[in-house]
């Protein structure tokens, strides 16, 4: 497996601007006829309604699961970023590859490539599978398609390691990521009749303040000290709403974030601030204005990777990578939307979490080395004794 090839392809793949408002069929169709040249049986997943695809390409015996590599094609937004660089042309200073995506996680996929020749030449007694979804930024609709369509085949992988970047060590677990939509709507008047209107700012603030109350008992709830901040969390990240200083706002929306740790969900806690706007909010609002409303709307409710169904596969892929121990992540993956459709998962991939979605995204071609180097030995493995890993 050659480096510069690596840095290469990932330039080409940094070039592809995939950002998950935008189409990723260029990279998705580039990726897909270079796998088919080497001989990989190739399925592009199309998805419903968009121009995006999932790829999933596998190489070896046919008659049984194998191990998949997984990795997300699309990326988040550079708007609004103060870049040293054109964050879609991959550029080096020292170690270190500037791009969007360069760690999260077109670096991962460059390694994929440049592991796929080895792959397609090797006595492999094991099929590896390389897959590439759509979306995962959004609201993760890639993998749950792509994992929906292997539940039902005939030979599913029966293992997967998710190329996210943690510094080439394994990753064990994961929280939940969920994301929702709150929609509120008030009456307008002007400020000096407040009494006759309901400010939807104020009530948002309502539902804010009434969140974090969840949160300090979230502190007393489940812990978990394997990760950085040991509990489940909310968190409010955006809100936008009103039209002036003086007038009530009609309308205000927020996005408020839910990160669960294995062993809780987030509907839990959405049904309770739910219950509370229905029962103590709504009323007062609808008490001034009938056309008050709380609109919740579900973006994306993607499931923790729970390390109960790994551990086999994370003890043989850790000497592979020379780490010692498996560490545990806050943020979301996909892993757990495999784990769901009964593969057990793992993370592990070049670059740090920490520069991911900022601007000078970087990954460090060290990283790409190690990573080669662990899809090397991982070959070789598949080549002996493949039943170690599931």
């Amino acid at each position: 497996m050659n480096l510069q090839d690596c840095i290469d392809d990932l330039a080409t793949l940094v070039a592809f601007d995939t950002t998950s408002h935008r189409s990723n069929r260029s990279l998705i169709d580039w990726a897909a006829n270079r796998l088919e040249a080497l001989g990989f049986r190739v399925m592009v997943q199309k998805a419903p309604g968009e121009d995006k695809a999932n790829l999933f390409a596998s190489i070896g015996p046919q008659d049984q699961g194998g191990l998949m590599l997984s990795a997300h094609s699309d990326v988040v937004p550079v708007a609004g970023q103060q870049w040293q660089s054109d964050p879609f042309k991959l550029h080096q200073v020292d170690d270190r590859l500037y791009g969007r995506g360069s760690a999260d996680m077109k670096g991962f996929i460059a390694c994929m490539l440049q592991a796929a020749p080895s792959f397609a030449s090797a006595q492999l007694k094991a099929p590896v599978h390389l897959a590439l979804s759509y979306n995962e930024e959004t609201n993760m609709g890639g993998m749950k398609q792509l994992a929906a369509a292997l539940r039902e085949g005939s030979h599913p992988p029966r293992a997967c390691v998710i190329g996210e970047p943690t510094s080439m060590q394994v990753v064990v677990a994961n929280k939940g990521a969920a994301i929702y939509r709150f929609k509120v709507r008030g009456f307008e008047v002007h400020s000096s009749l407040r009494d006759q209107g309901v400010s939807a700012v104020e009530a948002a603030a309502q539902i804010i303040v009434r969140s974090q109350a969840i949160q300090e008992r979230m502190r007393q709830d489940l812990r978990h000290d394997g990760f950085d901040f040991p509990f489940s969390s909310i968190h409010v990240g955006r809100i936008a709403g009103g039209t002036a200083h003086n007038i009530t706002a009609k309308d205000c929306e927020f996005m408020l974030e839910i990160r669960a740790l294995p062993g809780r969900a987030a509907a839990p806690f959405i049904a309770e601030l739910k219950q509370w706007c229905e029962q103590t909010l709504l009323p007062s609002m609808r008490s001034i204005a009938a056309v008050s409303d709380v609109d919740i709307e579900e973006i994306t409710d993607s499931p923790s990777l729970d390390e109960q169904g790994n551990a086999r596969l994370a003890k043989a892929m850790m000497p592979l990578c020379a780490c010692h121990s498996p560490g545990r992540v806050s943020f979301g993956t996909e892993g757990g939307i495999l784990q769901n459709a009964g593969i057990p998962t793992i993370i592990c991939g070049p670059g740090q979490i920490s520069v991911a979605h900022q601007a000078d995204e970087f990954v460090e071609i060290k990283q790409l080395k190690l990573c080669l180097d662990y899809l090397e030995q991982l070959k070789v493995q598949l080549e002996r004794d493949p039943n170690c890993f599931f």
